[in-house]
């Protein structure tokens, strides 16, 4: 079973943590150069309105100094008169000083000593060869835009103008600015995240049912569980899983098919093996009937003898006939399915089939059948087939003479059958690989090598297990473990 929750998490996890800081840093950077522009932007204008003011009201202050050094009376504290009203237009204008080429004040609006203006003292002041703007911090804490607009008239400097206005709304504006910009960077990200965030739900949905559909294909029964249509990559994909699912279901059908032929022609291989004693076996009675009909045919008055050679032509036909009918009950191939299988019976069937087997090889086959063994749920030609391969290997493995036992036992909720013999063993080095197809320790022509390939296919498709233990000086003994009929309905029921 694959764990889609932490892949699905994981996944969307690890897309939405890139993609969001690669976001955020791309907001980031643009919001800093946006915020930069529209910073430089405002300063800038800010700086051009002061400078603009500061020149036109230069220009009135150029003028009255112009007609007092010309000797031209004035009224008197007519700069005053213009700071003040200078002040009353220009809300913003916190503090105008007029200087002298000197240095000394001529005009102010402030009560303070000179020295405090935040563009330096006044040496710095006096000494500024064109306008300029500082916009900094004063000893109370506020921030101040301060100009500082020397005066000129053809060649002549009449001093220097200073005006300081209010920069607390400038930054006020700024700082309202980038926060608005950080509300729309967050709200942007946010909703470019949320739509990931759908999007990826939908794509690992997808994804998700594509894994449970996977999760629910039955390699037993070739079963594909269908998936929806879409006009999408995902679309794609779910039509490759289907047309594997098709390919899969032939895939199985044909290995099903080739596993039958196979199992067919191994039968049909161990049905060769034992032709040469079988046809000793039918030999016999066909050669007794023909010495029946011989004898019948020299005296064919003798009533009483006719009818007794007419009995015993009867019996070693009907011998005959059973023989041919266990190779061809063997051999047939059959429609195979699951049915209560009482082993003990399986065992003597093929024990029949291969008497003769041992009776040529004089050797000895002991049976220790359980008399009270349960039932197996098995396809009964396809376990007789294992039987007869093992207990097949054991006659060859077996020198003339030797022994042979079959047993059969339960074992808490497992029926096994034991084949041993008293060969030479399988050498440890290759009791590994006994079970590999067309692997064998036979002579050219007496085996296939897939005698015990195919026995270990049908027992472990019937849910069991099959192994072997050998050594030189016990023999080998082969061990088959099915689950009985009962176990294997307790887990049906569960």
């Amino acid at each position: 079973m694959i764990s889609q929750t932490g892949s699905r998490t994981g996944l969307r996890g690890r897309i939405l943590l890139t993609v969001g800081l690669t976001t955020i840093l791309i907001m980031m950077l643009m919001s800093w150069g946006i915020l930069y522009r529209w910073r430089q932007g405002q300063i800038q204008r800010e700086e051009g309105t002061a400078l603009a003011v500061s020149h036109a009201f230069s220009v009135a202050v150029i003028d009255a100094l112009v007609y007092a050094g010309q000797g031209f009376e004035q009224p008197e504290g007519v700069l005053d008169h213009y700071v003040e009203l200078f002040m009353v237009q220009n809300q913003r204008l916190r503090a105008i000083t007029i200087l002298d080429p000197e240095g000394e004040v001529v005009a102010q609006s402030w009560g303070h000593l000179p020295g405090l203006w935040v563009a330096g003292d006044l040496p710095a002041i006096m000494t500024v060869p064109g306008p300029r703007v500082v916009i900094d911090q004063n000893p109370e804490g506020s921030w101040v835009l301060e100009t500082i607009m020397p005066m000129h008239s053809g060649n002549h400097r009449w001093g220097v103008l200073v005006l300081s206005f209010e920069a607390d709304s400038i930054r006020s504006r700024l700082a309202q600015g980038f926060f608005l910009l950080l509300i729309f960077s967050a709200a942007v990200t946010s909703i470019l995240l949320l739509l990931l965030w759908m999007l990826l739900s939908r794509i690992l949905n997808s994804l998700h049912t594509l894994v449970t559909a996977m999760d629910q294909v039955d390699f037993e029964t070739g079963y594909v569980p269908p998936l929806p249509s879409r006009g999408d990559e995902i679309g794609l994909l779910n039509l490759g899983f289907q047309q594997m699912g098709k390919r899969l279901q032939q895939s199985r059908q044909d290995v099903l098919r080739a596993e039958k032929q196979v199992w067919h022609a191994e039968r049909l291989a161990s049905i060769g093996r034992l032709a040469s004693g079988l046809a000793h076996e039918i030999n016999n009675p066909i050669n007794g009937v023909r010495n029946c009909i011989y004898a019948i045919k020299a005296d064919p008055e003798n009533r009483e003898q006719t009818n007794e050679y007419l009995e015993m032509m009867d019996e070693g036909l009907s011998h005959a006939s059973g023989v041919i009918e266990k190779l061809l009950g063997f051999a047939r191939k059959q429609q195979s399915g699951l049915a209560p299988v009482l082993l003990n019976d399986a065992v003597e069937s093929v024990i029949r089939l291969v008497n003769f087997k041992l009776g040529r090889k004089n050797i000895t086959l002991k049976t220790e059948l359980d008399p009270d063994l349960p039932t197996v749920m098995a396809d009964r030609q396809l376990i007789q087939e294992v039987i007869m391969n093992l207990l097949i290997n054991a006659v060859d493995a077996v020198p003339d003479g030797g022994f042979i036992r079959i047993r059969t036992q339960a074992n808490d909720d497992e029926i096994l059958l034991l084949v041993h013999d008293q060969g030479h063993g399988i050498a440890r080095h290759i009791q590994d690989q006994i079970f590999d197809p067309f692997f064998t320790t036979k002579d050219t022509g007496e085996g296939t090598g897939l005698g015990l390939s195919i026995s270990l296919g049908i027992v472990q498709a019937h849910g069991g297990i099959l192994h072997v233990e050998s050594t030189p000086e016990d023999g080998t003994t082969f061990t088959m473990q099915l689950p009985m009929e009962s176990a294997i309905e307790t887990e049906e029921k569960e």
